[in-house]
C-alpha cells in the first residue's frame, strides 16, 4: 500500500493533473484526500471492466457518482488498456481510467486542460508498470 501511495503523490506532481485515485473491484487503494473521485464506487469499477461494455457506450457511465459520456475505449484493449471519458454538467472535466494488472488509475485533468495529453500519460504509466 505504501507503493501506491508514493505513485499517487509522483502522479499530483503533474500541474496539470486535478485528481487521481487508484482502485480495484474491491475497495479504494489511494486516492487524493479530499478528491471527487475518492468516491468511485466498487460496482462503478466492476461495471467499467465488465465485459458486457455496449451498454455503458450507449447510456454512458458514473465516476464517483458523476454522469459521462464515454469518448473512447481501449480499456480492455492490449497494448493500450486506456478509456477517455468526460463527466457532464457544468463543471466538465476529462477522465482517463487505465487498466493495470492489479488496479484501475483515474485521472482527471485541471479545468481547462486538453484532455489529449492526459490519455497520453496514462497509456505511459500502464506501459511503465507492465515493463
Amino acid at each position: 500500500v505504501g507503493y501506491w501511495k508514493y505513485y499517487l503523490n509522483g502522479i499530483l506532481e503533474d500541474r496539470n493533473i486535478e485528481d487521481v485515485a487508484i482502485p480495484d473491484n474491491d475497495c479504494m487503494w489511494e486516492a487524493k484526500p479530499g478528491g471527487l473521485l475518492a468516491a468511485i464506487s466498487p460496482q462503478e469499477v466492476v461495471l467499467i471492466t465488465g465485459q458486457d461494455q455496449t451498454t455503458f457506450l450507449l447510456t454512458g457511465i458514473t465516476i464517483a457518482g458523476k454522469k459521462c459520456s464515454v469518448i473512447h475505449d481501449n480499456l480492455l484493449v492490449d497494448e493500450d488498456n486506456v478509456m477517455d471519458v468526460r463527466s457532464k454538467g457544468s463543471d466538465s472535466r476529462s477522465i482517463c481510467i487505465g487498466k493495470t494488472p492489479e488496479a484501475l488509475i483515474f485521472l482527471t485533468v485541471k479545468k481547462g486542460v486538453h484532455g489529449g495529453a492526459l490519455n497520453q500519460k496514462v497509456h505511459n504509466m500502464i506501459v511503465g508498470m507492465n515493463a
